[in-house]
């Protein structure tokens, strides 16, 4: 069954493939990669070239680009498989809140598959503008499911199917971290690190998307085991819907007809009645 738990999987395959998407790189990287100052879009590059950009100019060469730009256009569609999923367990569990969820999970995944299909050296501003538009949109899910927690916590209401705990203020630090290193990498430019701060931006969002679905799989699993125990109990107790009232707990009662058996104690007893009252009528006589 469709489940929030199964979007916490979703969402941590997600991080996973992209991990995988980089380590194919760094593995079958030709030449020196800089963590400092090669970009995560060179792991990209279809070629062996030298790239001259505003950041400065470099040598990429990654023969794994194939499983690489793969292995990120299967992040981006898990997430749009788990924006669906979680769509269809807030449908079933009527969770208006999570309306807004919906469409930023699916449109990171759009993004971030667009981007992937869209190779740095094929398309620099494209391949750019479509990354920052998944860093924004994962920025405020993140944004969105922290605000979501923490009302419902400080509400006393019951925890967001997506979030809850310590995942809430985990979620607020590696947002606040996140945007802190995209906004260093616009300001500074080649000046500083650029690939050092990209890699702080956009690696953040990995290691959230692992993280936060490891928590929605454990709390999915959670309310899960809850609603066995409270089904456990009704069945017990005898209420909840499906346990069917006995004619007795309603108080109606049924009219029979009479049996034969009825019938003929019925007349046994008026005949004793008759014959008492007989003797009753002799007895005076005589007297």
């Amino acid at each position: 069954m469709l489940s929030y738990r199964g979007a916490g999987v979703l969402f941590f395959l997600s991080g996973i493939f992209s991990c995988i998407g980089q380590a194919a790189a760094f593995i079958r990287w030709q030449g020196l990669y800089s963590i400092t100052d090669n970009r995560l879009a060179d792991f990209t590059v279809t070629e062996c070239q030298v790239l001259r950009d505003s950041v400065g100019t470099r040598y990429v060469c990654n023969p794994a680009h194939v499983v690489t730009n793969t292995s990120y256009a299967i992040a981006g569609v898990l997430l749009i498989v788990a924006g669906a999923v979680i769509a269809a367990s807030a449908q079933r569990e009527g969770h208006t809140t999570l309306g807004l969820v919906v469409p930023l999970v699916v449109g990171s995944g759009v993004f971030y598959t667009a981007a992937a299909l869209v190779p740095y050296n094929v398309g620099r501003l494209g391949h750019d503008v479509l990354m920052l538009f998944f860093a924004l949109t994962v920025w405020t899910l993140m944004a969105l499911l922290a605000g979501l927690g923490s009302y419902r916590r400080a509400a006393g209401a019951d925890p967001s199917p997506l979030i809850y705990g310590a995942y809430i203020p985990l979620t607020k630090m590696m947002l606040s971290v996140s945007v802190l290193g995209m906004l260093t990498l616009m300001s500074l430019g080649s000046n500083g690190f650029p690939g050092a701060y990209e890699r702080i931006a956009f690696d953040t969002i990995t290691f959230w998307l692992i993280i936060i679905g490891t928590g929605m799989y454990s709390l999915g699993g959670a309310a899960d085991q809850e609603s066995r125990r409270v089904a456990e109990m009704e069945a017990q107790w005898g209420v909840g819907p499906g346990v069917k009232a006995s004619p007795g707990a309603t108080g109606s009662t049924e009219l029979t007809e009479p049996t034969e058996s009825t019938e003929s104690a019925g007349s046994a007893g008026s005949a004793g009645s008759a014959g008492s009252a007989g003797s009753t009528g002799s007895t005076a006589e005589e007297k």
